[in-house]
């Protein structure tokens, strides 16, 4: 169909269906609108209706946590908490014990088989500090020497502090992989 009235750029445009009413360019702009904002609600979505995994405590690794707890907040835990036994048998306690008080406190530690305690350790923590536990340097040794549990088990471990007190379920593994060597009680 010719149009010899126009000129050619006028007629490209009506061809391919870019002249059109004000009504029409409007609909979809509004649909076009409608439909980014759909795709940024939907993208940004799940931070709205899913926690914040920072401000959650969470067994980011091979041991386990435990919070202690006064009036509705937490005053002291323990964090990947795992006992380590090496080839000979001996086991040690790894993990750490966090203060998250204004004042110095010590916690109490009971690694329990069955109800029976086989090892006990007090932990002294500094006011909003952390103190790891192990064999390793700038660490407590909290040794348990032979321990009638084998690797891949779990025993009990008893948190407590001024009158608060939990109990957790921990595992029990040996050092074959790296980063458990330097917690497996040394010779």
């Amino acid at each position: 169909m010719r149009y010899p009235d126009r000129a050619l750029p006028e007629r490209l445009a009506a061809m391919s269906g870019i002249e059109q009413e004000p009504s029409v360019r409007r609909t979809r702009r509004l649909v076009l609108s409608v439909a980014a904002l759909g795709l940024a609600l939907g993208a940004s979505g799940c931070a709205y209706t899913n926690p914040v995994q920072t401000h959650e405590f969470y067994q980011s690794s091979d041991g386990t946590n435990a919070n202690l707890e006064q009036s509705g907040s937490v005053t002291a835990g323990v964090r990947n908490a795992v006992v380590v036994v090496d080839a000979d048998g001996a086991a040690t306690f790894s993990g750490s014990v966090a203060n998250y008080t204004a004042e110095e406190i010590t916690v109490e530690l009971e690694g329990l088989v069955e109800g029976a305690v086989v090892f006990s350790t007090q932990v002294a923590v500094p006011a909003g500090d952390v103190v790891e536990l192990g064999s390793g340097p700038d660490q407590q040794a909290v040794s348990i020497g032979e321990l009638d549990v084998a690797p891949g088990e779990l025993m009990d471990l008893a948190v407590s502090w001024d009158g608060e007190s939990t109990e957790i379920t921990m595992p029990v593994t040996d050092n074959t992989l790296g980063y458990f060597e330097q917690g497996a009680a040394e010779e």
